[in-house]
């Protein structure tokens, strides 16, 4: 991270190094409202490296969940997510209310009064030509990308991977600057 941290805008550094709220970040960031958008969602059964990831036996069901952060009043993604929840660790609301609704995650969790933590994991700089076509960056433009588990009570709730162009964030300027 330090090489990477070099070339990343504070902007993009406060987006993959966070340990809050996203959508509220893009909020201040951009001076509007978030929205999510569900790309795909669907129980899957754990395999192994999910197990072991996430502290839950193989085979367990989980929610995979592949969103897209947008400005409610712009169509281009600003943030696409991809997360990982074993469905055995939710409360019934929660757990209707992520597999239901076009909800962030945190707002979810706030909503519910859900007490946590995240904890990073990791954050990349790759390319991928798939999210390049998704954001209509050329291939060449690098994503930017974190991971990391929303903790409550000591166990992995959610794990999250969220990722971005490089492009995005990297020309907004913070007080000071």
């Amino acid at each position: 991270m330090e090489g990477l941290n070099a070339k990343l805008s504070k902007a993009q550094q406060l987006l993959l190094r966070t340990d809050g709220s996203v959508t509220t970040l893009l909020e201040v960031l951009t001076g509007k409202p978030i929205v999510v958008t569900t790309l795909l969602q669907q129980v899957v059964k754990a395999d192994t490296e999910r197990a072991v990831e996430l502290d839950i036996a193989e085979g367990d069901n989980i929610n995979y969940r592949v969103v897209v952060l947008k400005n409610e009043d712009d169509d281009r993604p600003l943030i696409y997510a991809e997360s990982y929840t074993p469905i055995g660790r939710l409360q019934k609301d929660f757990r209707h209310d992520l597999m239901k609704a076009d909800i962030p995650i945190g707002r979810i969790m706030a909503q519910r009064k859900i007490e946590s933590r995240r904890e990073i994991r990791s954050v990349e700089e790759t390319l991928n030509e798939e999210l390049s076509d998704l954001f209509g960056v050329p291939h060449k433009i690098p994503m930017l990308s974190r991971t990391y588990d929303i903790i409550s009570h000591g166990m992995v709730l959610i794990r999250i991977t969220e990722t971005f162009p490089s492009t995005n964030f990297s020309k907004i300027a913070m007080v000071g600057h």
